[in-house]
């Protein structure tokens, strides 16, 4: 099946997510690289800041699962994780 949107929204949204996944959170605080696909991810940076609370707030420790990994309207991610 392919994935509905932008190639970038996916090639962002997935560096975002695998950085997630394999708990290096510096790599989503340094999102440029994830190439020229940061430039188009977000206009204003209130749109990828609640993320990096979220991560604030994590533990090393916590199991991390995705939930609705989707993209709409083109570019945006509605990609969403649960830490336990």
């Amino acid at each position: 099946m392919e994935k509905a949107g932008y190639p970038w929204a996916h090639e962002f949204d997935d560096y975002i997510k695998e950085s997630i996944l394999d708990h290096k959170l510096e790599r989503v605080i340094n999102y440029s690289g994830a190439g020229a696909s940061s430039a188009l991810a977000f206009s204003t940076m209130d749109h990828f800041a609640p993320l990096l609370y979220v991560l604030g707030a994590s533990n090393q420790g916590d199991r991390i699962r995705v939930f609705n990994n989707s993209c709409v309207l083109g570019s945006l991610s509605m990609t969403g994780y649960l830490f336990e």
